[in-house]
């Protein structure tokens, strides 16, 4: 059992908690915790060609502190990288590269963070959060929970998970073998599409037939206009926290290109690719993309499986019969397991979903204990929750919490070029 009581422990070091932990200062009792052996970033989708959408400067700390050692600039220059990058000209960077500064932070904060420790339970006792791993036992005032989205699974393929039928997050694609298989990919989002490229450009070796997939209408490229970027901006989150609930929603399936379109040079370079291996290459693989198509049903037939799909413009039922079926079908958010034990303190909405204060806490019938959680409040903060545009601000925002101390601006001004609320 833990000798003292932590001022905050964090469960799950993606980017949003191993940003909290570089802005929290050294002079806090803080821990994180995390199963994994080392900082990792979604290692199962790390292809060569995979790209950030946002700026590198939206790093770990500095929109709220350019002076922070943990910047991605000084991962530059520790690296005497600093020059050689500015020369390639680039406004974003490869998810490779923002994995290795990431990974370079969690070193960098080795004293408060610690890899291969599973949490698998959490309790409230008395004043404080008790926290379990397999292992060793934390008692902690606040939590901050980052531990990831689950996959989202469609209800009609559930039972059905295994070698052949996998989620994107998955530790299949790591000795996947597609050599002369048929290959069904279902979603049409930016990891649809880059999964859909690998495939056949044959990185699992060439397969004999590749077919994405989507529910939408078309590959819809990402909205990274000047004016749509304006609600990434620290202004429109907390403006839209204050909007009533069912304004928030259709606001954000209105924003939903905003967040979760395709980068669009990544789908010129496939167009292109397409198109060349169509009139001028031999190209042996079969490629197929189809939106507005829906997966109704997928029947296992010894390795193989029947897909049936129905298209969204005429109504008809296809059916297809494929090797492989990878479901590129996004994630949910889901209250981890670790957490049942706390679930009787948390308030919901009318839809079930988990209510949060404007700082990211969790709404609950604690007095003078919080829980923050990142990644869960998409109906709450709006399309910038999941993504990193804004983590640091919101990292500043939890870290002047848990001090009690104004340590980062996190009020935002009112310069914007889009008056949305006033």
């Amino acid at each position: 059992m833990s000798q003292q009581i932590l001022d905050l422990l964090g469960v799950g070091v993606g980017p949003f908690n191993l940003s909290l932990a570089a802005l929290i200062p050294k002079s806090e009792k803080v821990l994180f915790l995390d199963n994994k052996p080392e900082f990792s970033w979604h290692s199962e989708l790390m292809f060569e060609d995979a790209c950030m959408q946002t700026s590198y400067l939206k790093d770990l700390v500095t929109p709220v502190d350019p002076t922070s050692p943990y910047s991605f600039l000084n991962y530059l220059v520790a690296h005497d990288q600093f020059y050689h990058f500015l020369n390639t000209d680039r406004k974003t960077i490869s998810r490779i590269e923002f994995e290795a500064y990431c990974k370079w932070v969690s070193i960098k904060l080795e004293e408060r963070i610690e890899f291969d420790s599973m949490v698998e339970d959490i309790q409230f006792k008395e004043d404080r959060f008790r926290v379990f791993t397999k292992t060793r036992e934390f008692d902690t005032k606040d939590l901050c929970i980052a531990s990831g989205p689950q996959p989202n699974i469609p209800a009609c393929v559930k039972d059905q998970i295994g070698p052949n039928i996998f989620h994107s997050k998955s530790p299949n694609f790591k000795n996947l073998n597609l050599q002369g298989k048929r290959v069904l990919i279902v979603g049409g989002g930016q990891t649809g599409v880059e999964i859909f490229r690998n495939t056949y450009k044959g990185k699992w070796g060439q397969p004999l037939e590749v077919t994405m997939v989507t529910g939408r209408d078309n590959l819809r490229p990402l909205d990274e206009g000047p004016f749509t970027n304006e609600v990434f901006t620290p202004d429109f989150v907390q403006n839209f926290y204050r909007l009533d609930q069912k304004t928030k929603d259709e606001l954000t399936e209105n924003l939903l290109l905003a967040s979760d379109g395709n980068t669009p040079y990544y789908l010129q370079e496939v167009y292109n690719e397409l198109y060349m291996d169509k009139f001028y290459r031999d190209q042996k693989t079969k490629i197929s993309i189809k939106p507005a198509r829906w997966l109704k049903q997928v029947e296992t037939k010894g390795s193989n499986s029947v897909v049936s799909l129905e298209n969204l413009l005429n109504k008809e039922i296809e059916i297809l019969d494929v090797d492989i079926v990878v479901l590129a079908t996004g994630f949910t958010s889901k209250l981890p397991s670790f957490m049942n034990s706390l679930e009787n303190h948390l308030s919901l909405d009318s839809q079930g979903r988990l209510e949060f204060d404007q700082e990211y806490r969790l709404k609950t019938d604690l007095d003078r204990n919080n829980i923050y959680m990142m990644n869960f409040s998409r109906h709450g903060h709006g399309v910038a929750d999941p993504q990193t545009s804004l983590m640091s601000w919101r990292s500043a925002i939890i870290a002047n919490q848990v001090t009690g101390k104004d340590l980062y601006k996190t009020i935002p001004s009112k310069n914007t070029f889009l008056n949305f609320f006033n």
